[in-house]
């Protein structure tokens, strides 16, 4: 009676899919930002915003790492 049926995944499963959700929206949201600010910065130049992005960058890496 206790027997799970295939299509119903397990908590652990559910969290890890959540978990990846999560991360690639995350992901997904920071490439959005670094196009959006490199695009900017093409057009009015501005050198101390590229060493911001990449410092939020490996952050954010580091972040994801954990």
């Amino acid at each position: 009676v206790g027997e799970k049926h295939a299509a119903e995944p397990d908590d652990a499963e559910l969290v890890s899919l959540s978990k990846r959700l999560v991360e690639n929206a995350v992901l997904k949201a920071v490439q959005q930002y670094l196009e959006e600010t490199q695009n900017k910065t093409r057009q009015t130049d501005g050198s101390p915003v590229k060493t911001e992005e990449a410092a939020s960058s490996s952050k954010n890496e580091s972040d994801n790492n954990s």
